[in-house]
Order: structure tokens, then C-alpha cells, then sequence
């Protein structure tokens, strides 16, 4: 089995305030994000990872998957042309509970209001060849519901989204990256068959399915910093990061 990465966006955007600048990526920025990725590495979605992981195909080691959490209309106005424009394929997480509503879970931070997608925008994303994944109805932290209220929200989620999309959906990302084994265990009870949480890294043979790593690509991050994160399999960029990764990698074979 091959190695391979997940980045994690979120809005493609201007952001409206500093702290909505780590999660809005300018659709210039992304754009040049994405001639990136089309020019240097190979990009594949998140079905063919989970294909791979059931052991049906095989995947070119460093492979890179991109996605989508919370599902803002800008992933439907801005991202979606300029994925369309490079043939990047990519999924989209909703919030099942909030397409067509904004983006309410924000409102206690610094955050500006926006807008989510519609129904009728996913069903012509989807047409467009994105996958369309879960992110529960709520956006809530699920380690700390009762065990009915994570099984509802996940599980519901799942199917609002296949009444309207008349599709499975199989694919399932933990909100705010929250997860422990009974949150687990109700994900895999509603059908999923993949899962992304927050923990960065690189996804390697015999990982949980349910369990994949994902980076966070900050809507600050230069094309260098992307390509860093991606070679490194983190979070953090700089220009002193291949020192302190390759020391940190001494120290351990030492």
C-alpha cells in the first residue's frame, strides 16, 4: 500500500476578519494551490482512497487527496471552477442540517456571517464530479453528546443527504476533529466505510479506515508552504521546518 495525504480546506474566500483569514483560502491563493498540485503530484479522490484501503486498487505512493469541511457557498461559486478548471477531484463534508442556512456554529467567534450551499448547488456539484461526504447536521462536538444524540447526528446526517442526492454516501468527517471509540463505533453503525479526523500526518498501510489523518492548509499558506506541509506530513510550515524535521529524525534513528 502506498502512502498517501488528505489537505483539509475549508472556505475559498477573502476573509472578512483575522479570524477568518486561517480558514478562507483567497480563490487566487487556491487557484495557485491547485496549478500546484495538477503540475507535481497525483491527486485522487477520496473513493479511490477508500478502494485502496479495501484493497481494490492500488494508488502512486504520495498520492494527495483535497477536501472540503462544512460546505460554504464559496466552495460552490469559487472552488468548484477552479477545481473544474485544473480536473482536481475533491470532496465536500456537509453539515446536512445547515445547506441553505449560514454559517450559525460560528457566530459566538469573531467569525463573519456566511452563507451555506444549497441543495440544488451540491446536486450540481456532485453532477460536476465532486464527492459529497457527511459532517453530522449540526456541527457539534461529539464526544461530549450522549451516545443517541452522536448516533443521531451521524446517522441522520447520512441520510438527509442521500434522500437528496439519491446516492450512498460513505464518506464521513469529524467536526472540529473530535473523535474516541464510541464516536467511532456509531460512525462505522451508520454505513460509513471512511472517515477523516484532524490529527495531521500521513496516512500509511493499516490505518483505520475510520480514522485517516488529514492536513490543514490555512488560508495563508503560500504555494512553498503547501508543498512543505505536504513533503512533511504537517500542520506547521517554515522556513526552518526540514531542519528540525530531519534533526527530529536523527535524534529518533539515534
Amino acid at each position: 500500500m502506498a502512502r498517501f495525504t488528505i489537505l483539509m480546506y475549508h472556505q475559498v474566500c477573502v476573509p472578512g476578519s483575522a479570524a477568518e483569514a486561517k480558514y478562507a483560502c483567497p480563490p487566487g491563493r487556491f487557484a495557485r494551490h491547485m496549478r500546484y498540485l495538477k503540475g507535481r503530484h497525483a491527486v485522487v479522490s477520496l473513493t479511490a482512497i477508500r478502494r485502496h484501503l479495501e484493497g481494490e486498487v492500488t494508488l502512486p505512493d504520495g498520492a494527495v487527496a483535497v477536501t472540503f469541511d462544512d460546505g460554504f457557498r464559496n466552495n460552490y461559486t469559487d472552488a468548484l471552477p477552479i477545481l473544474r478548471r485544473y480536473q482536481i477531484p475533491a470532496t465536500l463534508f456537509l453539515i446536512a442540517g445547515l445547506v441553505g442556512a449560514t454559517n450559525r456554529w460560528m457566530a459566538a467567534a469573531d467569525y463573519p456571517e456566511r452563507p451555506m450551499v444549497t441543495w440544488d448547488e451540491v446536486r450540481e456539484m456532485a453532477a460536476a464530479g465532486m464527492e459529497i461526504g457527511a459532517h453530522t447536521l449540526s456541527h457539534p462536538r461529539l464526544t461530549e453528546l450522549a451516545p443517541a444524540a452522536v448516533a443521531t447526528e451521524v446517522a441522520e446526517a447520512r441520510a438527509v443527504i442521500e434522500r437528496q442526492l439519491a446516492h450512498p454516501v460513505d464518506a464521513f468527517a469529524y467536526p472540529y476533529g473530535l473523535c474516541n471509540e464510541p464516536v467511532v463505533a456509531a460512525v462505522a453503525a451508520a454505513g460509513y466505510r471512511i472517515a477523516c479526523t484532524t490529527r495531521p500526518g500521513f496516512n500509511r498501510p493499516g490505518i483505520d479506515p475510520l480514522s485517516l489523518r488529514r492536513i490543514e492548509v490555512f488560508g495563508t499558506d503560500a504555494v512553498w508552504r503547501l508543498a512543505q506541509k505536504i513533503r512533511f506530513g504537517c500542520n506547521s510550515s517554515g522556513v526552518t521546518r526540514p531542519l528540525r524535521y530531519y534533526w527530529n529524525r536523527l535524534r529518533a534513528w539515534v
